[in-house]
């Protein structure tokens, strides 16, 4: 941000305001002139500063204070004014650096006179005790009357930017208390001793669940051991800069709430705490665990329940039996498919005997699948073969025709056993 050298010359006087003129003005000096020989003759000279000075001048204390106004209204407010003690008709110094100081509270000030019009008892009095002004004997030293416009224009930048910067941390100070006003869950700020130093509850339906009062220990509210634990976390917070994340568990009437609690260090002595009620997250997620528990049990019945509905029985080294029973169902054949393929070639297997006495009918699908069961038992080297066939069955299966013409069958399942036995 540029700096602001603007100065406003009240004075009666068309002289006084050209020996400003001449004073303030970048002019060519014996700096410039010392810059000039060196560029001729190859010295080294330090650069003469460039002060910059943008100067307005007024007759009357009214007039001035309409330029102040003026200025401040398109935002490019006078740093200093030189103003003349006696103007006469119109208001001295002290009255119009009165209504100057009105206008514009933030303006540098110096009083030039060459008489002793006023005491300083009366000249405090009227401006008060205040380092806004000083005051400058005429005739003026051209030195002392840049280093004043030096020195008073730069502390009004100073001060203005101050001003801006606890401007811009108010606004950040706001705008962080409405964030956090805004939150539904309760803060806290925690001294290192574990007391409670400030306090904003939560909102909404669980408002209510933890009350903490200020300069009391948290530990009225949590007990002492989740008292001690949210204080270790609050040291622990304080003494490494790291915000820390964990949960509390609080056993209270109704039940067990849960809370997650974000700690961060405020300053080297308290730390601000955020408490969010998180106790229907957790039962959502116990009751979702549960219902997975429910499913998982349903599934090993279910497997255990098809492991008892197709069981492999072995009745020699190469010949197993499997009897079916109720309805085959596709998820049924598929497990019956691959338990009977697991155990021939567990056991190397020869025959596999598919016993039908318990299964009230077969439909074009479960004959296909029963089809499907005897194809990849030829692939490992075993004959598939069908008995205890119903009448209502046998019409199923003769509807396949020619599907069905690979496969043995016998009328019972000791008929089939007999028979298997009888060909080894």
């Amino acid at each position: 941000m540029s700096k602001n050298r603007r100065i406003l010359v009240v004075d009666d006087s068309d002289s006084i305001h050209r020996d400003f003129q001449e004073i303030l003005k970048c002019r060519m000096d014996t700096y410039d002139l010392d810059a000039m020989e060196a560029s001729i003759f190859g010295a080294h000279v330090a650069a003469s500063p460039v002060l910059g000075f943008e100067l307005s001048f007024a007759s009357q204390g009214a007039e001035a204070l309409e330029k102040v106004r003026q200025a401040r209204d398109v935002a490019a407010p006078y740093a200093l004014a030189f103003v003349d003690m006696r103007m006469p008709p119109g208001w001295d110094g002290l009255e119009t650096l009165t209504h100057l100081w009105a206008e514009d509270p933030t303006l540098q000030a110096v009083i030039c006179s060459a008489y002793s019009d006023h005491s300083w008892a009366e000249i405090t009095s009227k401006l008060g005790v205040t380092d806004r002004f000083l005051i400058l004997k005429k005739p003026f030293d051209p030195v002392e009357v840049r280093q004043i416009a030096c020195a008073l224009t730069e502390k009004w930048n100073q001060a203005d930017r101050s001003a801006h910067a606890e401007a811009d941390l108010r606004r950040s100070e706001a705008k962080n208390r409405g964030i956090l006003t805004a939150l539904p869950d309760a803060l806290l700020v925690v001294g290192r001793d574990g007391t409670c130093r400030d306090f904003k509850p939560a909102r909404g339906a669980v408002a209510s669940t933890l009350v903490f009062r200020p300069s009391e220990p948290i530990s009225a509210v949590l007990g002492e051991e989740l008292g001690a634990q949210m204080a270790e976390h609050v040291g622990l917070a304080i003494d490494t800069g790291s915000a820390r994340l964990f949960e509390l568990r609080r056993e209270q009437d109704g039940g067990a709430r849960h809370f997650e609690v974000r700690v961060a260090g405020i300053d080297a002595e308290d730390a601000l705490v955020l408490l969010r009620d998180i106790t229907e997250e957790r039962q959502r997620d116990e009751a979702i665990k549960q219902q997975r528990a429910r499913e998982d049990a349903l599934r090993a019945q279910a497997e255990t329940l098809l492991s008892i509905t197709t069981p492999l029985i072995p009745i020699t080294d190469d010949i197993v039996v499997m009897p079916l029973v109720g309805e085959l169902e596709p998820l049924r054949m598929r497990h019956a498919q691959e338990t009977l393929l697991q155990g021939i070639m567990t056991r190397r297997a020869r025959t596999a005997i598919l016993d039908l006495t318990g299964v009230p009918r077969v439909t074009p699908v479960t004959a296909d699948e029963i089809v499907r069961i005897a194809q990849s038992a030829r692939l490992l080297g075993a004959e598939v073969m069908l008995t205890g066939i119903r009448p209502e069955v046998a019409q199923t299966l003769v509807a396949l025709g020619e599907v069905f013409s690979g496969l043995s069958t016998q009328r019972t399942l000791q008929s089939g056993i007999a028979f298997a036995m009888g060909r080894r």
